[in-house]
This record gives C-alpha cells, structure tokens and sequence, in this order.
C-alpha cells in the first residue's frame, strides 16, 4: 500500500504511478486498468505510457475512504497489481 491521496468530492483529478524499477529490461506496459472500492468515487479513465499509469477519478462522498487498483501487464506476459487509498474530503 502506498500513501492516502486526497481529493474534493468536485474533482477530477489525475494519479501517477510509476512501474519503472519493476520492469526487467526491455520489458513494458501494454495494459492498464484500474478499479475503486469502498467509496461512489469513479475511474474515469486509466493511461499508460511504457513505464508508468495515470489514474483518473471523480466524485466521491465525503469522508469516504477508497480503495484505488491498478493493475498492468507487460509485453512479456507480467502482472503487476500497485494499490492506494483515496481520501474524499470536501473543502470548508
């Protein structure tokens, strides 16, 4: 697990995650995708480039605390699951 993120329920905010020092080699990234449990917050979309993701958010309750997934598999055939937690927190 990494460290809790935070966002405002209005936001649509971006998340990076970089797999760099677990690729072997010439190994890379040919999928992502990613998921959020325990919170209404939603993925709007998952990026990737060879080496890293970029997760998109939105919504959310406040107070909820989620569960973000991300999960890639590279062109030789590796898995690789890497996890954080979303804090929603409306502004005040």
């Amino acid at each position: 697990m990494s460290d809790v993120m935070q966002k405002a329920p209005a936001d649509v905010l971006d998340y990076d995650i970089d797999f760099a020092l677990w690729l072997k080699d010439a190994d890379r990234i040919v999928s992502a995708t990613s998921t959020i449990t325990g919170s209404t917050a939603t993925v709007v979309r998952t990026d990737f480039t060879d080496s890293t993701t970029r997760v998109w958010l939105s919504g959310g309750g406040d107070g909820e605390i989620g569960l973000v997934s991300t999960v890639v598999t590279t062109v030789e055939g590796r898995t690789k699951e890497f996890c954080f937690n979303i804090k929603i927190r409306e502004c005040r």
